[in-house]
């Protein structure tokens, strides 16, 4: 009989139930568990299938990765590369997909991490270097630390040169922002303070400290902050990357970006001002300033950024955008209509991005304020899409 469809939020939360189900479980009957290994997955993978049948098979992975984790972190010993081998191949003989085991590595890499085996961990986590940043910074943390016992003792007056171990470390570290790959691609370990992300968080700072010419370390560290939506971490890093590295476009971008978010129209035109002197043959400084005019309703400010726009040969169509948002701002109804109208006609008849745009323009006008409001900003932040995108201003 075919499963019954259901909302996916409903799907996952059962899921959730199912693993808190089994969290408990395992605490209950680690010892049981531990000598009974292939009954205990096939238990977990029986459990699935008869409460999902049609669990999607990255899911249904994922459901495997968890539990074999929580299984890791519940043990009351510390347990040796074979004991790992044998948990391993059975959540492995479990999957759907029986090929790639980067999420498991990391679970017994880290798992060895913790019991001082640094060695045998990173014979766990080096074949999957560049799968995810935060391997590559365990890698490095696990050379940094191993480079930790072969200190010698301090001397007077000799200046501190770093031992083999660290040099692979600080290497390690170098090969990250050559290689630049994803981040927070393990899904597994995308929770808040979680192990993984404790150990890149480490590693980012013994960087920044160890090259602090470099301005790729703290790239590195604004990105995932800005991933995990850790607002203060992020404030710190800009904070620091703009003092180091005063004229880098990239963090004043971000420490503009900063200040919209916070609502700080001042900061962001200083900001807007400093990048106007060192950048005044670019598009941002302009378009910055053309936005922060946008959000704060200042015609003077507008029309004086728009005709410097027109100077730059910004493209007609998105001048004709930000005119709509900039009239919303303003409450002027009647305007924004006439120039939404011109807008359509500049864009052709069937533009997607125009029909879709004008849904929500339509809502703009409403007679009940909170869905106005809110029509409003959604239309703001897609127009504010849509020019990033034309002027080629990047935020990765």
């Amino acid at each position: 009989m075919e499963e019954p469809w259901q909302p996916d939020a409903v799907q996952s939360r059962r899921l959730d139930q199912l693993e808190a189900s089994m969290s408990e479980y395992i605490e209950r009957n680690i010892d049981t568990i531990e000598m009974n290994l292939p009954v205990f997955f096939g238990h977990v993978a029986a459990s699935l299938d008869r409460s999902f049948p049609s669990l999607p098979d990255r899911e249904y992975d994922e459901f495997i990765d968890a539990v074999t984790l929580k299984l890791l972190n519940t043990i009351r010993h510390q347990p040796d590369v074979d004991f790992l081998e044998k948990v391993l191949r059975h959540a492995m003989g479990n999957k759907r997909r029986r090929k790639g085991r980067a999420t498991l590595d990391v679970i017994a890499g880290l798992k060895l991490m913790n019991s001082g085996n640094f060695s045998q961990a990173l014979d766990y986590l080096i074949k999957h270097r560049n799968a995810d940043a935060r391997i590559n910074t365990a890698i490095a943390y696990c050379f940094y630390r191993l480079g930790q016992h072969q200190k010698p003792a301090a001397k007077p007056l000799t200046p501190f040169r770093p031992g083999n171990m660290e040099l692979h470390a600080r290497e390690e570290m170098i090969t990250l922002i050559r290689a630049n790959p994803p981040q927070n691609r393990l899904i597994l370990f995308n929770q808040k303070d979680s192990q993984l992300d404790k150990i890149f968080w480490f590693m980012q700072e013994q960087a920044v400290e160890w090259f602090p010419s470099e301005p790729e370390f703290l790239r590195l560290g604004i990105r995932k902050a800005r991933l995990d939506e850790d607002t203060q971490r992020r404030q710190r890093l800009v904070a620091l990357a703009t003092e180091r590295f005063h004229d880098d476009k990239y963090f004043l971008t971000e420490a503009f970006t900063l200040r919209i978010e916070q609502r700080d129209g001042n900061a962001a035109a200083a900001i807007v001002k400093q990048m106007m002197q060192q950048y005044p043959d670019d598009h941002e400084p302009i378009y910055f300033g053309l936005k922060l005019a946008v959000f704060g309703a200042q015609p003077s400010s507008y029309y004086s950024f728009r005709k410097l726009a027109l100077l730059k040969e910004f493209p007609s169509r998105l001048l004709l955008l930000l005119d709509i948002a900039f009239e919303l701002m303003c409450n002027r109804q009647n305007e924004a209509h006439l120039c939404f109208l011109e807008a359509k006609k500049a864009f052709g008849k069937r533009n997607h991005f125009m029909t879709a745009l004008e849904y929500i323009f339509r809502d703009a006008h409403r007679d009940d304020p909170e869905r106005a409001k809110r029509a409003r900003g959604t239309l703001i932040t897609a127009v504010d899409q849509f020019c990033m995108q034309t002027l080629g201003i990047r935020q990765d």
